[in-house]
């Protein structure tokens, strides 16, 4: 996986390795850091990934619009 550029971005991006952080790039802390930065954003606006229940209530309530 890390023999493409989109797998060596993933591999920065999940590394959690006290040992192996130290011995990143700058540019590598960059990538690292940004992801961080986007994941705690989504956190705090509570977007979360969607549940089946979610969906089914979203698909109720445009039916309800259309039809309703």
């Amino acid at each position: 996986m890390e023999d493409t550029p989109l797998g060596r971005v993933v591999l920065i991006r999940k590394e959690d390795d006290k040992d192996r952080l130290k011995n990143f790039t700058q540019y590598e802390h960059h990538i690292r850091n940004e992801w961080r930065n986007f994941r705690a954003k989504q956190k705090l606006r509570g977007e979360t990934p969607k549940k089946p229940e979610d969906f089914a209530g979203m698909f109720e309530k445009m039916f309800a619009k259309m039809f309703g």
